[in-house]
């Protein structure tokens, strides 16, 4: 018996030594990165929209960092919009605050609010039981669904959005629900992914008249005459009015047209993108062992910097600029 434990152990350590991690390793490296500037605090919680600074101030995708607005204790910003700023805490209390800091709208509801969108007094909401929400400051709860339960999510959830006279609902369990206003009934409802965990929309959008949604295995556009879609084991998504560029957890980048047919692919050898951005007709990827792809928008021209200070920092992408930790990267 003791012989039989011996020779399992080995077995292990060879499987184990012959299945070690391996790491991007660039051929060639372009230079070393640093930081141009540093904020007042550290990043301490991130979503798609904005990051959170450990002094509750605030950072907004457009690259705009707030001090003077501070968070309340325990939210996180969901969204900016019309002037106003919409928190949320993982109770299910909402507040919307004007750029004086007076409330102008609290509610409390039956699940954390991971998703919204205004259009006036209308709010259309995303809660964490995958409940899907139409809200009216004065008239209080016109519409709500709660749909398949999704207890596993991507901490990346998109916005609902407005278009005319509907609503576009990004749903937890991979479906978009698209909601009349006027009848308060749902007008259809889209099945962009099937997967048990994982499975909530990253990404909704509407480009050239077309809804394209993602989750972390599909990308799908979405046209009055029809629908399509492309697999893919996908990291994160960047869209700009010509393309849209698919980073898979494989290090591969997939650029294809708005009909999702594949226009350039460009592999980068076990890479681990964190972050990914279009900026100034460039593409901007960041890999987690501390990289910087930079490429144009046919992922041709390719220069990598190493960027040491970033590994293990918790970071956030805005218009033109990296932040990382408490420290800031303008774009090249």
């Amino acid at each position: 018996m003791k012989h039989f434990f011996i020779i399992l152990f080995c077995l292990f350590f060879l499987y184990a030594c012959g299945t070690k991690r391996q790491y991007f390793e660039p051929v060639h490296i372009d230079g070393e990165l640093s930081y141009n500037d540093s904020l007042k605090a550290n990043i301490v919680d991130w979503n798609l929209f904005s990051a959170k600074l450990d002094n509750n101030g605030i950072i907004l995708k457009n690259d705009i960092v707030i001090n003077d607005f501070k968070l309340d204790k325990n939210y996180i910003l969901l969204a900016y919009q019309d002037g106003e700023f919409i928190e949320a805490d993982n109770n299910g209390n909402l507040k919307i605050y004007d750029h004086n800091h007076n409330e102008t709208y609290s509610y409390k509801f039956d699940a954390a609010v991971v998703g919204i969108a205004l259009n006036g007094d209308d709010l259309a909401l995303v809660l964490a039981d995958n409940s899907i929400v139409f809200a009216n400051r004065s008239l209080g709860i016109k519409f709500t669904q709660t749909l398949t339960p999704a207890p596993v999510q991507d901490s990346r959830v998109a916005n609902p959005v407005f278009l005319d006279n509907i609503i576009i609902y990004p749903t937890l369990d991979g479906k978009i629900i698209v909601l009349s206003k006027n009848t308060l009934k749902v007008v259809k409802d889209i099945v962009v992914s099937a997967e048990n965990f994982f499975n909530n929309i990253i990404n909704l959008s509407i480009k050239n008249d077309k809804i394209i949604a993602a989750t972390a295995k599909r990308v799908m556009v979405i046209s009055p005459t029809r629908t399509i879609y492309l697999n893919a084991d996908i990291k994160d998504i960047a869209l700009n009015n010509n393309a849209i560029f698919i980073f898979e957890k494989d290090g591969n980048i997939i650029k294809t047209d708005y009909n999702l047919r594949k226009l350039e692919e460009r592999k980068f050898d076990f890479a681990i993108f964190t972050k990914a951005t279009i900026y100034n007709d460039y593409l901007y990827a960041f890999e987690k062992t501390g990289y910087l792809i930079k490429c144009d928008l046919n992922l041709e021209d390719v220069k990598v910097f190493k960027l040491s200070d970033a590994v293990e920092e918790l970071s956030f992408i805005g218009n033109g600029r990296f932040y990382f930790g408490n420290k800031i990267l303008d774009l090249l």
